[in-house]
């Protein structure tokens, strides 16, 4: 019992603790970084060089493709009209004609024969005169020709078959002096004309087959009219100026993609260490979420400035005229801030997941999303600037599209291309170049979203900035905010309005304990007495922890979990009112099988699992409500190892240290002092990924000890070592507690009887038994055990008989025998080992006592308190 409450040791202000946390978080990124090179050369200069350069060997091809010349091109015979090429399970009629009179169906019999000759194939003239729209052509009808019952038809018929028919002519005769045909050709645009060819070959073909047949008949089809063609294509002269047309189509797809690779990875990294706990591990250690959030975004920000600066210098370089053409600073602020804005973005996403697998495939799935969306939407300004016309958007979906940043960011490299890249026109085989854009040009409505769009009310193109910046700011909150309010792997969670309480923002000095009896006042709500018996220890503990008069370093009052898995009827309780205390300079050993709740109970003590009942009093200060501050006094060395694969031994040191708010220079010759303790100083410049299992758990307690913390919880500490390692711990735990309170659990019952000052023994998450080493083999021991190898058994047995009544024979084998002492008979112990020591007779040849170990009372307590078999439920 403590006469006056422990002093809290002075803590440092949270200005000075943030300052040196957000320094040490800023190197360790940097050189987690610098370790991953590989994957920090790709986000930033791989992948935006690799993009950039497949853009422009793309456009080059298509230039190069532009590019080639041919002034002196090869004429050819012009060719006959072929047949018409049906489409599947639908007819095809080569050709219809009106009116259907003998003149005109002479002209459509000679251009008939004429065509047969010059394609080999047998055209015909049907007598049967078309008048039903319904009437669908037979696959023998691609030769025919039909006459129609008039001009209107010929265009009814075309536009309720498309594509039933390929060609059609009307004529007009005229009776003059002299015969005067004239004639009109119908054609099917979709199948005779080609990309650069409005008319094609074939319609020179039908009109030079038609004035043949017209040349024939008027001459009595004595003698039939042969025009010879010979076409030749124009000279091709390549234009002077290249076409950035592949770059405005696909320039935003690209763009994209180059930014998205950091997006990914921040969703793999931060997720990752959320899943390998070492979140929890560095904010036990007291680490700011504010620092947690800010170090990353600045140390992506310079991944982010890399790879926009090497985006906009190879797109000038390239000679892209989306950069060329457009002022620096614009295009580059564009880059950065959509950049910056899918890093808050991955921020966000990080705190809604917990495994880095399913938060890689959502942004695997995002990614293809906005692949699409800068493919389909911003490839085109007639699609692009469909989504920001304020005359057609409504507001609500506008307002839901600038919460995308790559809608923003293709919306503002749109602008700039539209008015940079300008067009090719191949008919003319001409290039018009873009005005370019300039800084003056951001609060203006782009030029070619006015020709694109009638009256179109489009923003001007500062607003994408707008959004991008609002897109920063709101999702960079909105992780740092779910990061707290939101349960982590234990449960935990703030209140979601705990920004607003001035606690948060001027955290109170403490300046002394609690008041104990108030607080044990608070502990009571809940709490129902048991009516069970008590293990004399337990009750005697739970007394001193419930005392008003007892200040006691660590003080333990009612202390329960319970965990109620959705889906499951009944309740799991972990730790069931545990009351007890730690005194300062010593250690309390936590005994127990899996699941007793040894790990609940320190989870809970360390403040990663809220307590479902009760309190706990750490050098006056409650884990319920200033959880903040005690861990600026706590170590923690967690079952798991919160250790970076990538950082030594000494690096982690200088993190967890700078996460406490402590200089490293003041600091180093103690941390070398207990490196050469666990036997790791010789390694203390190898990567942790490379340590045995045994290693790591040395370092984690290490880590533990960082700040010279008041509370040590260390949770299987020895987990792994072998026995010679395993001592040297042990003999720095027993020089460490000295003015320090110690909890451990572990399974070596050598390890408890060693280091415990008290022992606890739980199960099914209720202490069970409670004293030190001496008073529970006392208590709950079988006395002593005495093994004789004597040369005459039988006379042997009954000089035990004698000096000890209640000795029970355990074995008798060969002149071997074993007796089990009961504490009974504790007083006849004494003068019968002074007769075996004098072995007057010569019939001892040799003999051992020993007590019961603590192992044996604890397998005991355990059958005790599982008469059916362990069962935890």
């Amino acid at each position: 019992m403590s006469a006056r409450p422990p002093k809290i040791p002075r803590q440092a202000s949270t200005a000075a603790v943030f300052v040196v946390q957000m320094k040490t978080m800023l190197k360790r990124n940097s050189v987690l970084q610098l370790r991953y090179l590989e994957s920090t050369l790709a986000q930033a200069v791989i992948a935006p060089a690799l993009f950039m350069l497949l853009l422009f060997g793309l456009q080059k091809a298509q230039n190069d493709a532009l590019s080639v010349a041919n002034p002196h091109p090869v004429g050819a015979p012009l060719d006959g009209v072929p047949p018409c090429q049906p489409a599947p399970d639908k007819g095809c009629a080569l050709m219809l004609f009106h009116p259907n009179t003998p003149e005109t169906s002479q002209f459509m019999s000679n251009f008939a024969a004429i065509n047969s000759q010059r394609t080999g194939s047998n055209f015909s003239v049907s007598s049967q005169v078309i008048s039903d729209l319904s009437w669908m052509p037979s696959a023998s009808d691609a030769l025919n020709i039909f006459p129609v019952e008039s001009n209107d038809f010929i265009y009814n018929y075309t536009l309720a078959r498309p594509n039933a028919t390929r060609w059609a002519v009307t004529f007009d005769t005229l009776q003059t002096p002299s015969l005067n045909v004239r004639y009109q050709v119908w054609y099917n645009g979709t199948l005779t004309a080609n990309g650069t060819d409005a008319m094609g070959r074939e319609l020179v073909s039908v009109i030079r087959g038609l004035d043949e047949a017209i040349i024939t008949s008027l001459n009595g089809n004595t003698q039939q009219a042969n025009l010879e063609y010979h076409i030749k294509d124009w000279p091709l002269i390549p234009a002077k100026d290249k076409s950035n047309e592949i770059v405005t189509y696909l320039g935003p797809a690209f763009f994209f993609c180059s930014a998205m690779i950091i997006f990914i990875s921040i969703l793999n990294q931060v997720c990752a260490e959320k899943e390998a706990k070492l979140r929890q591990g560095m904010d036990m250690m007291g680490l700011y979420a504010s620092v947690y959030w800010l170090s990353n975004l600045v140390s992506n920000l310079f991944l982010v400035l890399i790879n926009s600066l090497l985006t906009v210098g190879l797109g000038i370089g390239l000679g892209f005229d989306t950069f060329r053409k457009t002022d620096f600073l614009v295009v580059w602020l564009t880059f950065f801030l959509f950049g910056m804005a899918m890093v808050a973005f991955a921020f966000f996403l990080t705190t809604l997941f917990k495994t880095a697998k399913t938060a890689v495939i959502l942004g695997i799935f995002i990614f293809v999303i906005g692949l699409v969306m800068q493919v389909i939407l911003f490839s085109s300004p007639s699609y692009g600037y469909l989504f920001w016309d304020r005359t057609k958007l409504p507001p609500s979906l506008a307002g839901a599209l600038s919460l995308i940043p790559f809608f923003n960011f293709g919306h503002m490299l749109l602008d700039i291309s539209v008015l940079t890249t300008g067009t090719f026109d191949s008919l003319t085989d001409t290039y018009i170049a873009g005005p370019g854009f300039q800084w003056a040009m951001l609060q203006g409505m782009p030029l070619s979203a006015t020709q694109t769009l009638t009256n179109a009310n489009l923003p001007a193109p500062v607003q994408a900035w707008y959004y991008l910046s609002m897109n920063i700011f709101l999702y960079y909150f909105l992780a740092w905010y779910l990061d707290s309010v939101l349960p982590d792997i234990y449960g935990n969670f703030k209140l979601p309005w705990f920004f607003l309480l001035p606690s948060y923002w001027i955290p109170k000095q403490v300046k002394g304990a609690r008041n104990v009896s108030k607080w044990l006042q608070t502990t009571e709500r809940g709490y129902t007495r048991s009516t069970m018996t008590e293990e004399e220890g337990v009750s005697l503990e739970r007394e001193k922890a419930l005392s008003r008069n007892n200040n006691s370093a660590v003080k333990i009052a009612r202390l329960k979990k319970i965990f109620r898995a959705y889906g499951e009827l009944e309740s799991k309780h972990a730790v069931r009112a545990s009351s007890f205390t730690v005194e300062q300079g010593s250690l309390l050993a936590l005994l127990g099988q899996n699941g007793a709740g040894k790990s609940t109970t320190m989870a809970m003590l360390a403040g990663l699992l809220r307590p479902s009942g009760g309190d706990a009093l750490v050098y006056g200060l409650s884990i319920a409500t200033q959880m903040d501050q005690i861990r600026a006094i706590l170590g923690v060395c967690p079952q798991h190892d919160i250790l970076f694969e990538d950082l030594t031994a000494i690096e982690h040191i200088e993190l967890y240290a700078g996460l406490k708010g402590l200089s490293m220079k003041k600091l180093a010759k103690v941390f070398e002092e207990r490196l050469k303790v666990v036997q790791l100083w010789t390694v203390k410049d190898v990567r942790a990924g490379t340590y045995s299992g045994g290693m790591k758990r040395r370092l984690s307690l290490i880590i533990a000890t960082i700040g010279d913390p008041k509370l040590l919880l260390m949770d299987e500490p020895t987990t792994g070592m072998d026995p010679v390692n395993r001592r040297h711990v042990w003999a720095f735990i027993e020089k460490f507690k000295k003015d320090r309170a110690i909890i451990l659990t572990t399974h070596s019952m050598e390890e408890a009887d060693v280091l415990g000052d008290k022992i606890a023994i739980m199960a099914h998450g209720k202490l069970c038994a409670m004293g030190d080493s001496i008073s529970l083999k006392n208590k709950y021991g079988a006395g002593y055990r005495i093994s004789i190898i004597t040369s005459n058994p039988d006379e042997m047995k009954k000089r035990v008989a004698e000096a000890v009544p209640d000795a029970i024979l355990e074995d008798d084998s060969a002149g071997a025998l074993i007796y089990q002492f009961p504490l009974s008979s504790t007083s006849y112990i004494p003068p019968f080992m002074e007769w075996l020591e004098e072995n007057a007779d010569g019939s001892v040849k040799s003999w051992g006592v020993s007590q019961t170990t603590l192992e044996e009372v604890f397998l005991k307590l355990i059958r005790e308190a599982n008469p059916g078999g362990y069962n935890r439920q």
